[in-house]
C-alpha cells in the first residue's frame, strides 16, 4: 500500500510546522532558557511628560541584570553613542545626549538592552521642550 504524494507532503510539512513550538529557547550566551527576567529602566532624567526648556543629553538607570554591551538609545528615532557606568548598587548609568541642543518640540526617547538571560526590553518617553 503507497501513501499518496500530497498526505505524505502534508504531514512531512505538519512535523516542519509544529517542530518550533517544542522548541527549547536559547539565550545571547548560548543557554537554555529557564526563566527569563527582562531588564528594568528607571529614573530618568529628565523624567517622562516633563517641560524643560531645552535638551541636550539624558540618563536613565537600568537594572543589575543588563547585559550592558546590549544598551542601545535612540533620540527622535536616531541611535545616539552612550557612555555606561556600573554603579555601586550593580545597577548601570545610562548617558547619551546630541551634539546639539533642540530649543523647541517635542523629543521621543527611547534605550533598549538585553539581560544577561537574553530577554530584551525597552523603555521609551517624550519630554516636552520650549517655554
Amino acid at each position: 500500500m503507497s501513501i499518496h504524494r500530497p498526505l505524505l507532503s502534508a504531514a512531512l510539512l505538519g512535523l516542519f510546522v509544529a517542530a518550533p513550538a517544542g522548541a527549547v529557547p536559547i539565550g545571547h550566551h548560548g543557554g537554555m532558557i529557564l526563566h527569563c527576567e527582562p531588564p528594568h529602566f528607571f529614573d530618568e532624567i529628565p523624567a517622562a511628560d516633563t517641560r524643560v526648556g531645552s535638551f541636550l543629553s539624558f540618563s536613565v538607570t537600568a537594572s543589575e541584570n543588563t547585559d550592558p554591551a546590549t544598551i542601545k538609545a535612540f533620540i527622535n528615532n536616531q541611535q545616539v553613542p552612550v557612555t555606561v557606568d556600573k554603579e555601586r548598587s550593580g545597577h548601570y548609568r545610562v548617558q547619551g545626549g546630541l551634539p546639539q541642543a533642540v530649543g523647541k518640540g517635542r523629543v521621543w526617547l527611547k534605550v533598549s538592552a538585553d539581560s544577561e538571560e537574553g530577554c530584551d526590553e525597552f523603555k521609551s518617553w517624550f519630554v516636552n521642550v520650549g517655554n
